[in-house]
């Protein structure tokens, strides 16, 4: 395997970061692609053994011939935006006009679901448009992520409890989001074998039973699962962040599992590419229960969890 120049579009975004941080630690060349050069993100990227940070702007198709220019490889982080098929096909418009010899591109499993579905709407014409572009590419399909669970630090410190819309005995696909990175960097150290490959990068699928059963091991207290409306879950996600459509697609997503109507990925292609097995949720939950355990609540401030946004939803006091 020769010396390749990476580049990562959305370096600043949790699995972009990932993916720099796992390049860098391979020692492969990687333009770190930001949109603000200038921001605090941007500068702790720009500390990471054999990464530049440079501008790559999606919505600002003008930053990307410069930032492609010499690079083998590109890894477009599709962005959690209500346009981005617009987006990320002006990403790979730009990696073929440059030239670039392959493409990585994130898409979602709700590719391989049979129903209308928003995620799999968005991400029809950007899949459409990757095998069309006449580049060799690797699609990656990723589901709900571990570290979506960051969400219910709040609750879990302060009343042992998890609040979600989801049924608590349905299995949910999910991922990690570091090895999410390492699997990527893993192809683009060496994009060949990955040519004109579809993955889908699930660890296991994994019910709020287990969730609370492994959290409550993992910080040595009882947790609690609790089952809201799915609108007092949208407008609590919107009250964390979300967009409204993109809070209203997870929940379109979660009810069709509720339903067990969702097509189940397999978790072969993860281990496969990451030549080991895939981290489970147990893992991923003992690695940050610190963080989550109730001694430490008065010494660090707890983000603000759904619950905290369902009650404010409410008039109650949160």
């Amino acid at each position: 395997m020769t010396s390749r120049t990476v580049l990562v579009i959305g370096s600043t975004g949790n699995i972009g970061a990932a993916t720099v941080n796992a390049l860098s630690a391979k020692g492969i060349p990687t333009r770190a692609g930001v949109r603000n050069t200038q921001s605090a993100k941007a500068a702790t990227l720009s500390k990471l053994p054999h990464v530049k940070v440079v501008q790559a702007d999606l919505g600002n198709p003008a930053t990307l011939p410069a930032a492609l220019s010499g690079v083998d490889t590109v890894f477009i982080v599709t962005p959690g935006a209500e346009n981005r098929a617009e987006l990320a096909t002006a990403g790979v418009t730009a990696a073929k006009a440059a030239g670039v010899g392959s493409v990585v591109v994130v898409s979602v499993t709700s590719m391989a679901e049979k129903s209308d579905l928003l995620f799999k709407r968005q991400f029809i014409p950007i899949e459409d448009a990757v095998k069309t572009s006449e580049i060799p590419y690797t699609l990656l399909r990723l589901p709900l992520f571990m570290d979506n669970q960051w969400a219910n630090q709040g609750s879990i410190q302060g009343q042992a409890k998890i609040y979600s819309p989801n049924t608590p005995a349905t299995p949910t696909p999910m991922v990690a989001v570091a090895d999410v990175g390492e699997a990527t960097a893993n192809i683009l150290a060496d994009p060949s074998p990955h040519a004109n490959k579809i993955y889908n990068f699930v660890s296991e699928h994994v019910s709020f039973n287990q969730v609370t059963k492994v959290f409550s091991e993992a910080i040595g207290t009882p947790v609690e699962y609790v089952q809201v409306p799915y609108d007092a879950a949208i407008d609590a996600m919107v009250g964390l962040g979300f967009p409204r459509w993109q809070a209203g697609g997870v929940a379109e997503l979660l009810q069709r599992i509720d339903a067990d109507t969702e097509v189940k990925p397999s978790t072969a292609d993860l281990a496969g590419v990451l030549g080991r097995s895939p981290t489970t949720f147990k893992q991923w939950a003992n690695g940050v229960a610190g963080a989550f355990a109730p001694e430490i609540q008065s010494q660090k401030p707890k983000r603000k969890s759904l619950i905290h946004w369902i009650r404010r939803k409410r008039g109650q006091r949160a």
